[in-house]
Formats: structure tokens, C-alpha cells, sequence
């Protein structure tokens, strides 16, 4: 089958390393595993970015410097290529140039986004010729354009990963997030075909829009990176990361996640103050690992509350992938009470890396966890208290738990999310619809 995916956010995360988020990572790992299979004839595109972004030129790039994809054909327009970099090549003179040059290049900048946003190309960077000869449009997170339409013989595919700001916009700062989520989900029609990440989102997704037939979504559960998130042994390894990010030689309850009200941070963080002054745990430490989200100036309030929690929770740095393993593995127990995820990576990276969770009995948690981790209400305080206290204490659950969490991990691979892919694929190519 012939398949086109669109790889925009690939381009602009390498423009921008601040963009490689948790769907970066889905992005490209299913393009890795799409690559490899004999099955599937792959080629990329760019079917959407911002008009002002040179989508085009950064996609180029990264394909440039990633060897293990760059050998799959890549379909674009040369005129937009040669304009973007042209648009590039303006602004990198204009950042050096002095006031009456920079008025200059900024006028014949903008001729060049006319230009561009003028041709025929000025959204879908993809070829009509391309599009006429593949069987699948793939997007794999932004909403489809008027200028990709489905037809008898090209079926498109949109990856849901959730309807947050839809459904619970009180977890969103500003608009954007729902303006782009709206753009995604409204871009879909009744004859399009839709791919999950978890069966929680499915439900959300058709409940939303009642007119999306169910059979016509699938679902493709998430992976972890396995050369990332596995069991590190090496205790030296362990010590090296821990002075690094000036953890003490002490157990410590790890937090990995974006800091911001959805997380649910501040509830955990008030729960270990409060099992370490009632209980007088004086070798207990919270790791919290994670981007500055908006509303972070909420968690050192809360910790401002704590005078004797506020020396036992420590806010690393960015952590580099090549320590996340160490970092995993050397803690005592992962906590992830997250009030809605559309999937939730991090505790499945923490049982691949074979530590206990604590997590949330909502949305798609316990799809991800299954019986190997503990769920709780993400608001239980005395639920989260009392099962931090017993794995303190229990070395048996935890060793219960950290064998649980292994088993559970090998339910999901890339391997297994593309093969689901690939069925949904041969599913609507056999449908006459």
C-alpha cells in the first residue's frame, strides 16, 4: 500500500528542539517502524504547518541529518523549498543587519511569504500527482486541508491523541490548545478514518462528534522507547545520575511531567509533606522532573507551605534521555496522579524501567497500567498517603509491584502500535465506501 505521512512536526521540532514533545516522539518513532515495513510503500510529506513557518525547508533538514529515514522519499514542491529558503536565508541577514537594511529585508521578505503563500502550495506542500497515486494520507496530528480530499482510492487517516481542552478547557491556558484541538477534530469527516491512542480518547472522540462512526476508529495504543526506558542495574550508574541532578543517597518518590494544574503536582506534593511530618520520615525525598507549565509559580507556593518538605522536594534541570534509565530505576516508587490524559506515557516508561506507580483511576491511566500499579482518585489525599507509607515500608510490594510493572510494559511496543496501524490501513483500503 502506498502510504503518504505527513512529518511537519518532525521538521519543526528540529528547528526547535523545545517542540520535541511526547507526540514528537509518537511522530517519529511510528515513522521509523512505517519505514521498515515491508508492506507499506512509505513516502513523506508536509500537509500542514503555520503559513510563517518554513515547514518545508526544516523538514528537509532533519531528514538530512537522520540517516535511518532519510533514504524514504520525500514529496514537496521545489518552488516552496527554494522560497522558504530564501525566507530563511532573509532572516538570518536581517537578525544581523542594521535598522535601514532590516526595513529592506523585511520588505522583500514578505514578497517572499506572498509568494509562497500565493501558489498553488501555500498550505499543502504535498504534490496533487502524489496524492493521486497513494491509497493513505496519514496525519499523525494536524487536521487535514480542503486540498487533501479523500476519494474512492485515497483513504485519510488523523491520529487523535485527546480532546483535553475540548472536554476540560479548565486544564488549558488561553485558546490556543482549543483552537488547535477544535481545527484537528472539526477537520475530520464521516468518511474518514481516524486512529486512537487509547480506547478512553475512542469514546471521547465519538461522543464528541456523533457522526463519526465507531468502527471507523481504531485503536493504537502508544509506546516507550525501549532503548530509553529499561532497568538500570549498574548502581555506580545510578550514584552518577543522582549527583548530577543533586539527588541524595536517600529513597525518593519520582515525578516525571509537565508542571502544570492538569499534573496535579501541588496535591502530590502536599500528600508527601504531610506523610513526612506525621510520620517523621526524615530520608524521604520528591524528585519532580519536568518543562515549566503555565500556572507553575502554584507549586512553590505549595511547597512555601511545607518549611520542612520544601528541603526534601528537589526540581531537577532538563534530564537528557540517556539518564532518564538511572533516574527511573534508582526511585523508590513513580507517582502520576494526572487528572485526564489522552494516553500517559510517563508511568508506562516507569514500568519498563520496573518501579511501582501510583496513578490515577481516570481517562486512559488505567488502560495503560492495567492491575500492575496502584490507581487511585487523583484528589484521594489519605489514599495517596497511605500507599507512599506502604511502599516505604513493604520492600515485598515493592518487589511485587516492580515485577508486575515489567509484565505489563511488554503488552506495548512500536512494533505492536504499528501493526495496529497497518490493520486500520487494510481495513478502509478494503472498504468500498
Amino acid at each position: 500500500m502506498k502510504v503518504i505521512y505527513d512529518i511537519s512536526l518532525l521538521g519543526i521540532g528540529h528547528h526547535d528542539p523545545g517542540n520535541r514533545t511526547g507526540i514528537f516522539r509518537v511522530v517519529e518513532n511510528l515513522a521509523y517502524e512505517l519505514a521498515k515495513s515491508s508492506e507499506c510503500d512509505l513516502s513523506f510529506s508536509v500537509a500542514l504547518a503555520p503559513s510563517y513557518l518554513p515547514a518545508l525547508k526544516f523538514c528537509s533538514d532533519y531528514l538530512a541529518v537522520n540517516p535511518t529515514l532519510a533514504h524514504v522519499p520525500f514529496s514537496y514542491s521545489k518552488f516552496r523549498l527554494a522560497l522558504e529558503g530564501q525566507i530563511t536565508s532573509l532572516s538570518e541577514k536581517n537578525d544581523q543587519a542594521q535598522a535601514l537594511q532590516q526595513l529592506l529585508l523585511k520588505v522583500v521578505k514578505k514578497l517572499f511569504i506572498y509568494a509562497k503563500d500565493s501558489t498553488e502550495f501555500s498550505v499543502d506542500a504535498v504534490s496533487h500527482k502524489s496524492l493521486a497515486n497513494a491509497d493513505i494520507f496519514h496525519s499523525p496530528c494536524n487536521g487535514f486541508t480542503k486540498k487533501i480530499t479523500p476519494s474512492k482510492k485515497l483513504k485519510r487517516f488523523m491520529t487523535v491523541h485527546d480532546l483535553i481542552s475540548i472536554l476540560h478547557p479548565e486544564f488549558c491556558q488561553g485558546t490556543r490548545n482549543l483552537e488547535f484541538t477544535e481545527s484537528v477534530v472539526n477537520s475530520i469527516r464521516p468518511d474518514d478514518w481516524v486512529i486512537s491512542v487509547s480506547e478512553a480518547t475512542k469514546n471521547d472522540l465519538c461522543n464528541y462528534r456523533k457522526d463519526i462512526d465507531p468502527a471507523r476508529v481504531f485503536v493504537a495504543p502508544l509506546a516507550a522507547a525501549s532503548d530509553v526506558f529499561y532497568p538500570c542495574t549498574d548502581a555506580q550508574e545510578i550514584t552518577s545520575v543522582r549527583e548530577k541532578y543533586g539527588i541524595p543517597d536517600a529513597p525518593y518518590i519520582l515525578s516525571l511531567c509537565t508542571l502544570e494544574p492538569r499534573k496535579n503536582i501541588d496535591h502530590v506534593i502536599r500528600c508527601f509533606a504531610q506523610l513526612v511530618q506525621e510520620q517523621n520520615l526524615k530520608d524521604l525525598y520528591l524528585v519532580l522532573v519536568g518543562n515549566k507549565g503555565w500556572s507553575y509559580d502554584k507549586i512553590f507556593e505549595e511547597l512555601a507551605n511545607f518549611n520542612l518538605a520544601k528541603e526534601r522536594v528537589i526540581i531537577t534541570s532538563f534530564v537528557v534521555d540517556r539518564d532518564l534509565a538511572a533516574l527511573y530505576s534508582g526511585a523508590l516508587a513513580f507517582a502520576y496522579l494526572s487528572f485526564y490524559e489522552g494516553f500517559g506515557l510517563p508511568p508506562l516508561e516507569a514500568m519498563q524501567c520496573g518501579i511501582p506507580v501510583i496513578t490515577s483511576n481516570t481517562s486512559s491511566l488505567p488502560e495503560v497500567v492495567g492491575d500492575a500499579a496502584i490507581t487511585l482518585d487523583p484528589l484521594d489525599k489519605d489514599g495517596l498517603c497511605q500507599s507512599l507509607l506502604n511502599l516505604y515500608h513493604d520492600s515485598a510490594l515493592r518487589a511485587d509491584l516492580s515485577r508486575k510493572s515489567l509484565q505489563q510494559a511488554k503488552q506495548f511496543s512500536w512494533g505492536n502500535c504499528t501493526q495496529d496501524t497497518l490493520a486500520a490501513y487494510r481495513t478502509a483500503l478494503s472498504n468500498s465506501d
